[in-house]
């Protein structure tokens, strides 16, 4: 899963208009840490769509889908931080278009991952419409990430950049990771040796994409901490926010009228 990465401070609480408020960096953090643990339950999912446990796998569904919730919670939130954002800085920039567009991409992805966990539910047992979900939810997280990627910052340091690309680069590969995982349980397997080794394979990929997931999530935990530092040595979140509008506006668009 993704969490919508930027440079610009955020403005991620619904009833502060100020953007100097302490508000919007608690809501951040509350923000990084829901995501965080959505990463962590996905880690545990993939361990059970391991053959081994294929017993036990209606607990990686039960898994998968409070995680998928939880990442839905947050990429709503970042779906609405963008909209008020570009709403408190009236503008029209490819900035803007760029941010809307990953961040719907997200919220699509999640909800398609929640809905998928629930067809892995032995009261369901629908492992191929589940499957076509998650591989459709993975499709919209790797046009999310690259969307993403797309966008060129004025970054504060080196290091605060070189952690925004690394952090996005994780999350494309993490979903190209689900996609291909699964993408076997669309197969009809006849040989159990076949099927357990394909599924064997699934299960690590899987892991393997939530433990970038997560890394990706503690990625951006640490960039809002190097932000915040580099704020607090730069001047107050409106002086921030304003000289970031016009740098949007001065490259890729015009002031709304």
């Amino acid at each position: 899963m993704a969490h919508l990465v930027t440079n610009r401070p955020r403005v991620g609480s619904p009833q502060v208009a100020d953007p100097d408020h302490p508000a919007h960096d608690w809501w951040e953090l509350v923000s990084l840490v829901v995501y965080e643990l959505g990463a962590a339950l996905f880690i545990g999912g993939s361990i059970f769509f391991l053959p081994a446990l294929a017993s036990s796998q209606f607990v990686g569904a039960w898994l998968f889908l409070i995680g998928s919730i939880l990442y839905l919670v947050v990429t709503g939130h970042d779906l609405l931080e963008v909209v008020r954002f570009w709403r408190l800085f009236f503008t029209r920039t490819l900035g803007q278009t760029l941010e809307l567009l990953a961040s719907l991409n997200y919220v699509t992805g999640s909800l398609l991952f929640a809905v998928g966990s629930v067809f892995f539910l032995p009261s369901w047992d629908w492992p191929v419409a589940g499957a076509w979900l998650f591989v459709l939810g993975s499709v919209a997280f790797v046009v999310g990430a690259s969307v993403n990627l797309l966008q060129v910052f004025e970054s504060p340091t080196l290091a605060y950049l070189e952690l925004f690309n690394l952090t996005v680069a994780w999350f494309a590969v993490g979903s190209v990771l689900f996609l291909v995982a699964s993408v076997p349980y669309l197969w009809d397997l006849h040989s159990n040796r076949d099927a357990t080794l394909v599924m064997t394979y699934a299960g690590f990929e899987y892991m393997a994409g939530s433990i970038l997931f997560l890394s990706g999530g503690l990625m951006i935990h640490l960039r809002y901490r190097v932000r915040r530092r580099h704020a607090a040595a730069g001047g107050s979140r409106t002086s921030v926010l304003t000289g970031f509008v016009r740098r949007e506006v001065g490259r890729y668009g015009r002031l709304g009228s």
